[in-house]
């Protein structure tokens, strides 16, 4: 007896597979079942379908440029005036002198120094940005509040890890937009790490905002990555440093080189974007 060949073609689902519905109107978004048809969006108030990106994805996404060209674009795009150049370099001053009283206090942020841990680089993290942020507050009179350790909600309502800091403009009551958030490490070997969860957190953050620019960082307190994410496009800079052991006797070193740390910060302050309403 003969058996005719029957061939056959298994594509199996991928285990992750699944997407998630998001209210175009302001209206809490939803998970649907994967079994039901997709339709395509009519109009305003209709539910949109799109695919939540892997850490794979995301990485695929990310373009890479130098740190001028980060600020360049930034410049660009700005929608706040912020500080002038003269207030910029004021700024870095105290930026500088903050930094030089922590290190002599805390000591310089290495992988050697076993007792130097996140918590601490954290507070380093927070005596470089409380000044720029100081000053921009006063001069644009915007409401603006660092938090720290902060759970970013998603727009599907699963809560994310928590941010060591981030950036938040309060224009009203139950107006709020996400400015820029930092991730800080204590070994450098990490930010890699630390770059997969801050590109979800800005995908996450962008939706919430309702559309718009948002930044972030991750940092070892010494190396500093700048992080930008707008609809789709992930991009990234190469690592900087901010500061170097002996930045207390060479200041015009850190001045040419290591404020550009401060140019990154005020660049997102300006950024402006969209509201959340």
């Amino acid at each position: 007896m003969f058996r005719l060949p029957i061939s056959t073609k298994f594509i199996p689902k991928p285990p992750n597979a699944y997407y998630r519905y998001l209210w175009v109107s302001p209206a809490a978004a939803k998970k649907n079942s994967p079994l039901r048809s997709i339709q395509q969006p009519v109009g305003h108030g209709q539910r949109t379908l799109y695919p939540k990106p892997s850490h794979g994805q995301a990485e695929e996404r990310l373009n890479f440029v130098s740190v001028r060209q980060m600020l360049a674009t930034a410049g660009q795009e700005a929608k706040i005036q912020g500080l002038t150049g003269e207030e910029v370099q004021e700024a870095k001053g105290k930026v500088y002198e903050r930094i030089v009283e922590f290190l002599e206090g805390e000591g310089y942020p290495t992988k050697t120094n076993k007792n130097y841990r996140e918590v601490r680089v954290d507070d380093l993290v927070f005596t470089v940005l409380i000044p720029v942020i100081s000053m921009f507050r006063r001069k644009t009179r915007r409401n603006l509040r660092l938090r720290r350790e902060k759970s970013i909600i998603a727009i599907d309502g699963e809560p994310g890890r928590n941010q060591e800091f981030v950036m938040i403009d309060i224009v009203g009551v139950d107006n709020r937009k996400f400015v820029f958030f930092v991730e800080s490490k204590k070994s450098s070997l990490r930010l890699g790490e630390a770059r997969k969860q801050r590109l979800l957190a800005m995908k996450e953050m962008g939706e919430m905002n309702g559309g718009g620019v948002v930044y972030g960082f991750v940092t070892t307190g010494e190396e500093w990555q700048m992080l930008r994410f707008e609809g789709t496009l992930f991009t990234q800079t190469d690592n900087f440093v901010a500061l170097f052991p002996e930045m207390a006797k060479d200041k015009q070193r850190w001045m040419e080189e290591g404020s550009i740390i401060v140019d990154c910060i005020h660049a997102t302050l300006r950024s402006g974007g969209f509201v959340v309403e």
